[in-house]
């Protein structure tokens, strides 16, 4: 019975009105460079043994020019993508840089990967992570830009600027807490750097469906549907799996698919899926249509006539919430010292309640739990310097976040609102999903989105004044962030935001 009221519920979003729908597009982001092995250490940690594992990484060093910049990206909870689809590599040239990328340990795809002697993803054990901590990964990017400054001439005395998306955002601004003799700056786009922990007592853990929330009212038209539900043709036997695998897709799928709305196909089969999604289903004539269309979208079903698959394994991962990625390493980070909480939803939201009671699970092996992880939101931030106190007073940090993106509302820490480009930033890019400002010409050119035009600029500005080849000084007065309740300030025709959710 409550499964049928979520889904009536969620039926709700057949009223959205139409958003403009760019021409979807297929880009292959093959970069044609080549791919070699870092022999990194297994254990950072003094005592540690000698063992070491093969890291994969790209380098391109064909803009480099003697004494210029690193521009170092951690690729993060999947495998290396082409280093030609990262935005650094548009900025190489303009900067005489050299661009790297490093796969991150324990990821990769089933025949290659940054995998330790014997690791199988396919066979994990309770024991299979221990390696997999936090420390680990901050020190392998450390221990692999200062390679490069010992073998690449003329690179020995390079100012590193580290770059990453989503979790690979998180690790950006720890590496700049961290380590700022060796990461100079930081660019970190789409990172979560508040809502931790599992407890029910995490006052943030709301906000992300909020924001989701939010975004699918503004395309709301009314609030009129159909209220019955006619058979959502579901192929044979896979009723058997019960209806509410079904149901926790949709939920999920909804609530995930404007974070992932990318102008390219990657994680729907559809280009701009929010758009299409919106589209689609202000054709559906019934309920059953409507909530058939996430599915069919989760699925990636080439028909629209299809029966849906309950054993279909992106239906399993979507009703687990689990869309970024589908590697156990992922949740062993989770579970380890990354328990974020995006997932819980309000009785009072657009989208159905969900893990709204009591804590939530975020890990599913107790075993990789880390020793804190039933922690509350604050002693995390406190644990990993990341209060906005710790980031306000950051030089060259810039936190990017974007406004399809459900995590902008669990990212975005309060700052002082300046001009002065060494301080750190939080910039809010309007009509764009997770992570997308983080990605190359390559793969989104210039001219589809003014708004991605603009960041680039505005990225490029930052890394040139951070390098001391901007038109800005270190002095210049500042001004306070505004009170609560504050939305955006204008810069360079952008947002710089201020998003004020209680971040103290």
């Amino acid at each position: 019975m409550m499964t049928m009221v979520g889904f009536k519920i969620l039926a709700l979003l057949a009223a959205m009105a139409v958003a403009r729908h760019p021409s979807a597009r297929v880009q292959s982001n093959t970069s044609g460079i080549a791919t070699q092995d870092f022999i990194q250490k297994v254990n950072h940690t003094v005592d540690a043994g000698s063992t070491t594992f093969k890291q994969r990484y790209q380098l391109i060093t064909q803009h480099f020019e003697p004494g210029g910049p690193i521009l170092f990206v951690q690729s993060a909870e999947a495998g290396m993508p082409p280093i030609n689809s990262s935005d650094f590599i548009d900025y190489a040239p303009k900067l005489g840089a050299l661009v790297a990328m490093l796969e991150h340990r324990y990821f990769g795809d089933f025949r290659h990967g940054s995998y330790p002697l014997h690791y199988n993803p396919m066979n994990v054990s309770n024991e299979t992570f221990d390696a997999l901590t936090l420390d680990n990964v901050l020190q392998d990017g450390v221990n692999f830009v200062n390679w490069i400054k010992k073998t690449v001439l003329g690179a020995s005395n390079s100012k590193v600027i580290y770059g990453g998306s989503s979790y690979g955002g998180f690790l950006a601004v720890s590496a700049r807490i961290r380590y700022p003799e060796t990461f100079w700056g930081a660019i970190a786009s789409s990172p979560a750097l508040n809502s931790f922990g599992p407890l029910s007592s995490n006052q943030f853990k709301f906000d992300s469906a909020k924001w989701a929330s939010q975004v699918y009212n503004d395309c709301l038209a009314d609030n009129t549907c159909d209220t019955t539900i006619p058979d959502l043709n579901i192929c044979k036997n896979s009723t058997s799996l019960g209806y509410e695998r079904l149901y926790k897709a949709v939920l999920h799928t909804y609530l995930a698919i404007s974070k992932f709305n990318y102008p390219w196909v990657e994680k729907y089969p559809t280009a701009n899926p929010l758009s299409d999604l919106i589209q689609q289903t202000q054709s559906a004539k019934t309920v059953g249509e409507v909530l058939r269309i996430p599915l069919l979208a989760a699925s990636w079903a080439n028909s629209t006539t299809a029966c849906i698959d309950s054993f279909n394994g992106n239906i399993s991962k979507a009703s687990q919430g689990n869309i970024a990625s589908s590697q156990p390493a992922w949740m062993a980070i989770t579970c380890g010292y990354y328990p974020i909480n995006d997932r819980s939803i309000p009785a009072d939201n657009l989208l159905p309640e969900a893990y709204a009671r009591g804590t939530v699970d975020l890990c599913s092996n107790p075993a990789w739990e880390g020793v804190d992880y039933g922690r509350e939101n604050e002693y995390f931030r406190q644990k990993y310097a990341i209060t906005s106190d710790i980031l306000d007073a950051t030089e060259r940090l810039l936190i990017v976040q974007n406004k399809y993106d459900r995590t902008a509302a669990i990212g975005s820490p309060t700052l002082t609102v300046t001009d002065m480009l060494n301080h750190s930033r939080v910039i809010l890019v309007d009509g764009t999903a997770h992570a997308e400002d983080a990605v190359s010409e390559a793969v989104e050119p210039r001219g589809m989105k003014p708004q991605m035009d603009e960041i680039r600029e505005i990225k490029l500005a930052h890394l040139k004044e951070w390098l001391g080849r901007g038109n800005q000084t270190d002095s210049g007065s500042t001004m306070l962030a505004p009170p609560r309740g504050t939305t955006t300030t204008t810069f360079f025709g952008m947002f710089l935001i201020a998003i004020f959710w209680g971040l103290l």
